[in-house]
C-alpha cells in the first residue's frame, strides 16, 4: 500500500509539471497602451518623404573593402615602378622598428654559447627585418634618417643574415659587428658599410619567409591582442599603428615579381 501511495504521488507531481510547461497556457501579459505620448505620434502622421530635405546624395566612388565597407584610398606604384612608401609606412615607423630590434639581437649575440644554441636562428629573422627597413629607406622619397648609409647598411644587414644560417665562429663574430655598427647609428654615431651599396633584387636580399614571420608576429602577437577590447585599443593605438604600417610595407615586398607566389591571393 505504501509503494501504490508514493507511486500516485509521484504520477500526480508528473502531471502538475506537465501543465506548467503546457505552451498553450501563455502568461498574463499587460495591455499595451491604448495612446502613444505625442512626440512618438508625431514621428507617424504625414508622409515621411516630405521632410527629407536637400538633394539625394551621389553613389560614392570611394574604393570599399572585401567586407563591403568604406576604405582609404590605397596608393599604387607608379608606372615608373617606384613604391610611395612615405603613403604606406612612415620614417618614424621604419627607424623605430629598426631601434626595436636592438635588444633582441643583443640578447643572441652577447655570449657564443646563446649564439650557437639557436641564438643563431632569431638573429637570422633581425637582421633581415633590419635589411627590409634599410632598402626601404634607401628609396624612401621624402627626408627619412640614415638615409646616406641605407643602402651599404641595407646590403651588411643582408648578408649577416645569410650568414647567420649556420652557427659558426665568423658567423658569430659578423652578427656581434653588425649589432656594434647598429648601436653606433642609433646613439648617432657615423659608421661606413664596406660595399658601394649597389641595387639589388629583394629577393637576393631578404627570405620571404622572414617577412611572413614577421607579418604572422604583427598579427597574433600584437594586433589582435591590441584591439581585444575598448580599453586595450585605447592603450596600445601607437603600437597599432606601428604595426599595421609595418605589415603594409611588407606586403608591398612580396608581391614583387621576384618573389615566390608573389601573385597569391
Amino acid at each position: 500500500m505504501l509503494a501504490l501511495w508514493f507511486s500516485l504521488a509521484w504520477c500526480q507531481q508528473g502531471i502538475g509539471q506537465v501543465e506548467r510547461r503546457n505552451p498553450a497556457k501563455r502568461p498574463t501579459r499587460s495591455q499595451p497602451p491604448g495612446r502613444y505620448d505625442s512626440d512618438t505620434e508625431n514621428l507617424f502622421k504625414g508622409d515621411p518623404f516630405q521632410d527629407v530635405r536637400g538633394s539625394r546624395p551621389e553613389k560614392s566612388t570611394a574604393p570599399r573593402s572585401s567586407d563591403g565597407s568604406m576604405g582609404v584610398e590605397i596608393p599604387v606604384r607608379e608606372t615608373t615602378g617606384i613604391v610611395p612608401w612615405a603613403q604606406l609606412i612612415s620614417a618614424e615607423t621604419v627607424t623605430d622598428e629598426i631601434k626595436n630590434q636592438l635588444p633582441a639581437v643583443g640578447e643572441s649575440v652577447r655570449r657564443s654559447g646563446t649564439f650557437k644554441g639557436g641564438g643563431n636562428r632569431k638573429v637570422q629573422k633581425q637582421y633581415a627585418i633590419i635589411a627590409t627597413m634599410f632598402g626601404i629607406i634607401a628609396e624612401y622619397g621624402e627626408p627619412i634618417r640614415w638615409k646616406d648609409v641605407s643602402g651599404g647598411a641595407r646590403n651588411a644587414f643582408a648578408r649577416a643574415a645569410a650568414n647567420a644560417k649556420t652557427a659558426s665562429a665568423n658567423a658569430h663574430q659578423e652578427s656581434k659587428r653588425r649589432f656594434e655598427d647598429l648601436g653606433e647609428l642609433i646613439r648617432g654615431g657615423s659608421v661606413e658599410f664596406a660595399g658601394s651599396g649597389e641595387d639589388v633584387l629583394w629577393s637576393q636580399l631578404v627570405d620571404r619567409r622572414f617577412l611572413m614571420q614577421r607579418i604572422e608576429e604583427a598579427d597574433k602577437e600584437r594586433i589582435k591582442p591590441g584591439i581585444a577590447n575598448e580599453s586595450e585599443f585605447k592603450k596600445n593605438r601607437s603600437l597599432l599603428v606601428h604595426e599595421a604600417e609595418v605589415i603594409a610595407a611588407l606586403a608591398e615586398i612580396i608581391q614583387r615579381e621576384e618573389y615566390e607566389f608573389y601573385d597569391d591571393d
